[in-house]
């Protein structure tokens, strides 16, 4: 799933799609000096300095005016580190459609931006380049989250640089559960534990309901793949070059169980054609008191723009299907790739352009600029609790205290990070399945006596002979 990241990755995402050029960003930097700059010794003998190199970097529509002053400024500030590099800009944003044919006519940018999704199928393509060298010789490798990295990490070579990501989460109106006397549920909990949460919050006579699935749109098929996930199931696998569908299996049924369970129980909103957008809106309203989203997006609409105070929301981990089991959520996330049709000296120097600006003060400067001005206008920031960085990492631990300074950031558990386990979205054509599960979901809300089973293996058959078996793995 990308919509996410339309309304919602938080201002975190802002200031890292700065450092990594890429999209949502509102946030200005302000220029480091080459002194001050992490990494800026070891750039200037990885660049090369003997001759011009002239890369395209992905840029913006022309009306998108403010991300592409930052993107001017970008470049201003990497040219005066390294003189003998010319830029081209191209607006081209990453489609799947497209991909292929800008490929095919040699006329993608030197790097751009995808997502998780497409890990597998750029790299299968031959449309990434293979980074791993880069990688290990850079002084931050080490310094890399690795659970972020992991989607573009295929076969022990690395192929794309994380810009921002996500594990998905649930977030609890903790107001909404003291006033009905109901204690919070354990960190570490299961599917039976948020459907006891959800019986006792339930209250359709004031329009409040126990928990917020998204049920319209591919966001419901990629809400209900987090209960697949947990359940200990897969959506799919590549058998000899065939992409073959799984999630016709015990787990897949066990997860349309626990939904036809919520609706059943009537624990669910009673208009529950929901959308991204419509299911955070509801939540933040107060009519719901659990929301499914990636990280704190669903605390940012809440806090900023439903006005709920950050001291009442928590944000827990997918719940296990049994105590003691995996908190397992859909990992996504966006990320730089370079053009594997580049040379090897246009490939170098597109490496340092993507990660120039990594672990730099400059982006921890342009947070804590985000965090004062959010202040200024009573806003809270909330951070990712993913980053492309370990938090165990220098950077991370100036990061964690930067954070610290100030009143007006939101503050997750740390049981949070402890507990959560991320698994990959799927790799190939995870939008269509979505949708099609999203089917799924929708005749399971509607229909009374639904065969789960029965319309479980009608969608996999239909997404394996439409789909899945149209794909062709190189």
């Amino acid at each position: 799933m990308r919509k996410r990241n339309a309304s919602a990755l938080g201002a975190i995402a802002l200031t890292v799609l700065l450092a990594g050029c890429g999209t949502n960003s509102t946030t200005t930097t302000t220029s480091p000096s080459p002194a001050t700059t992490a990494g800026s010794t070891t750039a200037a003998t990885t660049v090369p300095a003997a001759k011009k190199v002239t890369i395209t970097a992905q840029g913006f529509k022309p009306d998108q005016k403010e991300k592409n002053d930052q993107l001017d400024q970008r470049i201003t500030r990497f040219k005066a580190k390294f003189p003998t590099v010319d830029f081209k800009k191209d607006d081209w944003q990453y489609n799947p459609l497209e991909i292929g044919i800008k490929m095919a006519s040699n006329s993608a940018p030197t790097e751009y931006t995808t997502y998780a999704t497409e890990g597998k199928v750029l790299v299968d393509k031959k449309w990434v380049a293979d980074i791993t060298d880069s990688i290990n010789s850079w002084e931050h490798a080490k310094d890399m989250n690795d659970l972020l990295s992991k989607p573009f990490v295929v076969n022990g070579k690395t192929y794309g640089v994380p810009i921002d990501g996500y594990v998905m989460t649930i977030t609890l109106n903790k107001k909404l559960f003291k006033e009905k006397g109901v204690d919070l549920p354990p960190m570490d909990w299961t599917w039976d534990d948020l459907l006891t949460a959800a019986r006792k919050i339930n209250d359709p006579a004031k329009g409040i309901a126990g928990f917020i699935p998204m049920g319209k749109g591919p966001e419901a098929g990629w809400n209900w793949t987090n209960f697949l996930y947990a359940a200990g199931g897969d959506v799919q696998k590549l058998d000899n070059g065939k992409v073959v569908g799984l999630f016709n299996s015990e787990a897949g049924l066990k997860a349309l169980e626990f939904y036809k369970k919520l609706k059943d129980e009537n624990l669910i909103p009673q208009n529950w054609a929901l959308g991204y957008g419509d299911a955070l809106n509801a939540f933040s309203q107060g009519r719901g008191a659990m929301v499914m989203c990636g990280s704190g997006n669903a605390a940012d609409t809440a806090i900023n723009e439903g006005g709920i105070s950050k001291e009442d929301l928590v944000v827990y981990p997918m719940p296990s299907i049994t105590k003691g089991g995996k908190h397992t959520g859909v990992l996504g996330g966006n990320y730089r790739v370079i053009n594997p049709k580049s040379d090897k000296d246009q490939q170098q120097v597109a490496f340092k352009w993507i990660t120039d600006e990594y672990f730099t003060d400059d982006f921890l400067n342009s947070t804590k600029k985000e965090i004062e001005d959010r202040k200024g206008k009573n806003r809270v920031y909330i951070p990712q609790p993913i980053n492309y960085w370990k938090d165990s990492s220098d950077f991370g631990k100036k990061y964690t205290d930067l954070l610290a300074k100030y009143d007006n950031v939101f503050k997750y558990d740390p049981q949070l990070i402890s507990l959560w386990d991320g698994k990959p979205e799927a790799q190939y054509e995870a939008q269509k399945y979505y949708t099609e599960l999203a089917n799924v979901i929708q005749k399971v809300f509607t229909t009374k006596d639904v065969d789960l089973k029965k319309t479980l293996e009608e969608a996999s058959n239909k997404v394996q002979t439409e789909v899945f078996d149209k794909v062709k793995v190189e």
